[in-house]
């Protein structure tokens, strides 16, 4: 071989590497963006007890480690800030599919914090926090308790 072709072959693979290097940095973004917590306690874990999470798979502890913190619902009228107001477990009745990503069924019930009335019908909305990524939810219609507008969400 020679030596302007081994020059050729190296420079080859260092520009596939650095390629290489782009599309792993940019597939792990996501990740990145990710919040840890340790789902014992439900607070930041340390450096060693990590666990990322993503409330689109999370399951009943994660959830209720996070009760009380405030969310924004993107809606076609605008934004509500919504505060988690509790996390209900449902009775477990037999073994569950496998290919379900919680081990079981719960509801979260949002409260609506001072601002416009929440829409009226049932549908997909996205929330927001700092902390997370967005996440495309599915809620019911709220419902009135006293001077607060409540939306519950249900995860299977």
């Amino acid at each position: 071989m020679s030596r302007d072709h081994a020059h050729f072959n190296r420079r080859m693979l260092l520009a596939g590497l650095g390629a290489g290097a782009v599309g792993a940095a940019a597939a792990a973004a996501p990740i990145l963006s990710l919040r840890l917590v340790d789902t014992r306690v439900g607070r930041p874990a340390s450096w060693w007890d990590r666990t990322y999470l993503s409330l689109q798979s999370a399951g009943l502890a994660e959830w209720t480690a996070i009760v009380g913190e405030t969310f924004t619902l993107e809606t076609p009228r605008g934004s509500h800030m919504l505060r988690i107001a509790s996390v209900t477990a449902f009775p477990r009745s037999g073994p569950r599919p496998t290919s379900l990503a919680r081990s079981q069924a719960f509801s979260v019930l949002f409260e609506a914090l001072a601002g416009p009335a929440l829409p009226g019908t049932d549908r997909l909305y996205q929330l927001t926090h700092p902390s997370y990524p967005p996440l495309p939810i599915y809620m019911g219609a709220p419902v009135s308790a006293g001077q607060k507008s409540r939306l519950i969400a249900v995860f299977n």
